[in-house]
């Protein structure tokens, strides 16, 4: 897989790594930056999350929950309000990405095999996959 390196997920992730300037999301940049990242990493594999919420958390910077309603299942996601920089909210909604991905493919989420099956290719965008973020 060839990825240019004017790639939008990668120049993003680099000019903003090391700035400490508070990125604040919004409803509508989670979902531009999902929409980004299920392109060019995901192949639009992820479903969208049914609901987004932003709001300050003092021991994480997100959560996927997996939820049903009758025959459907869906996810959400909440954020902190707040991140370090844009990269590190990047870094987040790719970890919770994963956890949708596994929720609308088998029904669970953790962080065992199939949640590293993605490594090496967000290591190719020079996002860290790793259990905490």
């Amino acid at each position: 897989m060839y990825i240019k390196k004017d790639n939008i997920v990668i120049s993003t992730v680099r000019s903003n790594k090391s700035k400490y300037e508070y990125y604040i999301p919004s409803k509508h940049l989670v979902t531009r930056w999902f929409n980004i990242l299920n392109e060019e990493i995901f192949n639009n594999e992820v479903h969208p999350f049914k609901n987004i919420s932003i709001t300050r958390k003092s021991d994480c910077h997100a959560w996927h929950q997996g939820c049903y309603n009758g025959d459907y299942i869906f996810g959400e996601l909440s954020l902190n309000d707040t991140f370090e920089n844009k990269t590190y909210f990047l870094y987040t909604l790719a970890h919770e990405m994963i956890h949708q991905w596994q929720w609308m493919k088998y029904n669970k989420t953790d962080h065992g095999q199939t949640f590293m099956k993605w490594k090496n290719k967000l290591e190719k965008f020079e996002i860290p996959l790793g259990v905490s973020i």
